[in-house]
This record gives C-alpha cells, sequence and structure tokens, in this order.
C-alpha cells in the first residue's frame, strides 16, 4: 500500500469506495463478485493503523468484522454500516452514480449516504486514534454486511459469528436516525433522532378465486369485483393512532425547541393527544407513519389478457407494525375489515416490531455526549425508525440497540437515498469523524 493511501482524507477514501459498484441483487440473480471483493480490500488498505492495531475477519463470504482492541475485552461496543446499495441507472444523475466525484463541496455517488458515508467516517475516525496511539475504554467491533438492501443472511452471519468467539455487545449503533432540522411540526433547530426501536414488516396478500372466463360474458360479480370492494374497505379503515410511550418521549424530548402552541402540546402528549393525531395525519408521510400501523397495496394481479377474466386476482400489501402490533394480530384485523369468507387475507412474510432500547445509560447517553460535543446546539431525542435495519437481528443478541446516522444533511440531499444524485458534503463527513472520535473515547 502507497503512502499516499493511507494519507488519503475521508472524502476521497468514501470517493474510493463508491467506486466499487457494490450492488446487492436478489439471491439468485447475478452480482459483480469483484467489486464486493474489491471493496473489502480497499477498507483493509485504507485504514492501515487499525487493522495493525487489532484484527479483521471475513465472514461467510462477504461480512466483515473489523475488531479495535480496548483496554478492556469486557463490555464490547458494535458499530455497524453496509457496504452494499441499491441500484442506479445512470438516468437523471448529475454526475455517475459511481463515478465518486469531489465537488463543489459534495461527494456524490450511490453509498453516500446509505451507508459508505458513515463506514468511511466510523473508521477514519478509529485510524487517527490508532495511529496516535489511543485505544477505546472497551473492545469495539465494526461490523460490514453486503446484503443489508435485500435482506440477506450476512448481519444474522456476523452475530453467529460474534456468538462463537464470545464477543458479546453491551451497545450497538447502526444507521437509521437522522440528523437534522424540522423533525416535527413547530421545531426550530438541529436535532438528533436516535432510533430506539423500528417498526415490524408484514406482507400480506389477500386474492378471491373463482371460475373464469371471456370478458364478452361477465357474470354479476368477478373475482376483481369482490377484491376491489375488500380493498376499498382497508383503504376506508386505517390502523388506530396509537401513541406508544417511546413516541411520547420522542414529543417532550423536542418540545423546548418548539414555539407555541407546539411546545405545549408535546410536553403534554396524552393531554393533547387529538390535535396531535390530526397535525401529523393531515402531513402523512413519514409523520402520519410515527403514530399507526400503516398499510399500503403495492401489488395487483390478474389476468395477463385483456379480454380473459381472472380465476384468481390478488393484492399484495406492505404494512410496517407499530411497536405493540404483530404480523397475525395484523392479518387478523385484515380479515375482520373484509369481512367476507371469498376474501383469502394470508400473511406471507415479514417480522414483529423491534424490542425498544432505553432512553437512558449505556448507549443512549454515549450517543447523546458525542452529539453534544459536535453539535452543542442539537437536541438528543429517542425516535421510531420507519424502515428495516440490519440493528433488527442485534437486538436479539443485546438489550441496547440504536439507530443513529451522525451526517448532517438537509431535506433536499435526503431526497437522494435511493434514488439520483445521492450526495454527501465535504463538511458532513468530517463533522461525523468527529463525532466517533467523541464517541470512541467516552
Amino acid at each position: 500500500m502507497s503512502e499516499s493511501v493511507a494519507k488519503m482524507s475521508v472524502e476521497e477514501k468514501l470517493a474510493a469506495l463508491v467506486r466499487f459498484p457494490t450492488i446487492a441483487s436478489p439471491e439468485g440473480e447475478k452480482e459483480d463478485v469483484t467489486a464486493f471483493a474489491g471493496c473489502r480490500r480497499a477498507i483493509l488498505d485504507m485504514y492501515p493503523n487499525l487493522i495493525k492495531a487489532g484484527e479483521n475477519h471475513l465472514v461467510e463470504g462477504r461480512g466483515l468484522v473489523i475488531r479495535f482492541p480496548g483496554e478492556t475485552s469486557e463490555n464490547p461496543w458494535v458499530l455497524m454500516a453496509h457496504y452494499d446499495v441499491v441500484p442506479a441507472r445512470e438516468e437523471g444523475w448529475i454526475h455517475p452514480p459511481f463515478s465518486g466525484l469531489i465537488k463543489d463541496g459534495y461527494v456524490f455517488g450511490r453509498g453516500t449516504l446509505d451507508t459508505k458515508g458513515t463506514l468511511a467516517c466510523m473508521l477514519q475516525a478509529a485510524e487517527e486514534m490508532a495511529a496516535a496511539g489511543q485505544k477505546p475504554k472497551q473492545d469495539v467491533f465494526f461490523c460490514f454486511s453486503a446484503d443489508e438492501e435485500t435482506y440477506g443472511p450476512t448481519a444474522e452471519n456476523i452475530i453467529k459469528f460474534l456468538k462463537e468467539k464470545g464477543w458479546f455487545p453491551a451497545f450497538v449503533l447502526d444507521e437509521g436516525g437522522k440528523l437534522g432540522a424540522a423533525p416535527l411540526p413547530g421545531f426550530k433547530g438541529l436535532a438528533a433522532l436516535v432510533g430506539v426501536a423500528e417498526k415490524g414488516m408484514a406482507i400480506m396478500r389477500l386474492s378471491v378465486s373463482g371460475k373464469g372466463g371471456h370478458a364478452s360474458a361477465p357474470p354479476r360479480e368477478t373475482q376483481t369485483d369482490v377484491l376491489v370492494r375488500a380493498m376499498n374497505r382497508i383503504r376506508k379503515n386505517p390502523f388506530p393512532l396509537r401513541l406508544i410511550p417511546m413516541m411520547k418521549d420522542f414529543f417532550k424530548a423536542l418540545s423546548p425547541a418548539c414555539g407555541f402552541p407546539y411546545s405545549v402540546m408535546y410536553k403534554y402528549p396524552d393531554a393533547f393527544s387529538a390535535l396531535i393525531f390530526r397535525h401529523f395525519t393531515s402531513q402523512a408521510g413519514d409523520k402520519g407513519a410515527m403514530l399507526r400501523t400503516t398499510c399500503v397495496l403495492t401489488q395487483m394481479a390478474g389476468s395477463t389478457a385483456t379480454n380473459v377474466m381472472p380465476d384468481t386476482a390478488t393484492a399484495g400489501y406492505n404494512l410496517r407494525l407499530l411497536p405493540g402490533d404483530d404480523p397475525e394480530g395484523c392479518r387478523e384485523r385484515l380479515n375482520k375489515v373484509v369481512n367476507d369468507e371469498r376474501v383469502k387475507v394470508e400473511f406471507v412474510a415479514g417480522n414483529a416490531p423491534s424490542p425498544v432500547s432505553k432512553t437512558q445509560g449505556l448507549g443512549y447517553d454515549n450517543i447523546k455526549n458525542a452529539v453534544s460535543a459536535v453539535w452543542p446546539e442539537a437536541i438528543t431525542a429517542p425516535s421510531l425508525v420507519l424502515g428495516a435495519t440490519d440493528a433488527y437481528y442485534y437486538s436479539l443478541l443485546c438489550d441496547r440497540v440504536y439507530r443513529f446516522s451522525p451526517l448532517l444533511v438537509d431535506a433536499e440531499d435526503l431526497k437522494g437515498v435511493h434514488a439520483a444524485n445521492e450526495r454527501v458534503t465535504v463538511r458532513a463527513l468530517h463533522d461525523a469523524v468527529k463525532f466517533y472520535k467523541a464517541l470512541l473515547t467516552q
């Protein structure tokens, strides 16, 4: 490895990682295995002092675990990221998605935010510590999966590896919660949202079967008629709004930075739950999703010909479950709402919501202290992660699992996640390195 590579800046290292098109594909589809291998090799080459100070392991072919030895091996920490990315067609991109271009104060490319950016920053912080002869107080394991975007097995394989080694983390940090402005109506300032739980997920399928036939001689009611009526009932009967305990903590933590009347409304969420429900559901999107289990129609299928009535008509729904709900309970509710024996409601796949981690003590307080060290004006608050992360699997191994990305990005840049023109500012990267150093030196 050349000396110039070792002295690369964090933005240059991230740009180098972006240039590997580590696109995750569903099982059975072809992937660029050389890109994944090259990305892993680059990670090991660009952080020589960290690698020399500890050890690294390739897990089940694609998982990468790097151990940064601390003053004690008791109560180790796990810091996570994934180096696989979603596909990126070049249409719509200002710069090619895998160019890793550094320009106008940004690093451009797929994975800069999700999550090669945090990967590069946490390793840069550890590299600078190792170069200075510093150690964390406890062992730290950097655990990187390669199929997070396709719900692949790497994270579970890494957990199995850690258990076999006897490395049981006391605290886990993954992506999820955001650092930014306007996390809720009325808030003014900067918020660091630490995900203390994530929603569950359930795929449900509705199907109606019967006799098909030629469209020229339709019966009084077809399979699609029955299905459409069922879908309409589901649309008109959403899951109930609920204020779960962690969301009450979320509102209360952010209330001091809100103007009147929001400050009062959020400080006493139970008393003003009706107003909160009205404000958040009127905005829909992520605001409304914080307060209920969502149920979204994502797929429909019937006949493949325009003049043929289908024997079976189906509709697929994607549900994101609020803590307290479970897949089977959701299936039963949908079945009750549909209220038609001709409609079969099936649970296809999914999982319950994650456990809720504590909002004080080890992990949460460490994150809060590191945030304050870099962004003293920021308010740290517990939050609910609406999507799925690899951190879910670690909840089975550790009761303090948190989700937070210390990259300060605005609403416009967030639009690039899983879309065209993903990018991150150079300043955000340098601040994130400071965050991880503040975290690792506690």
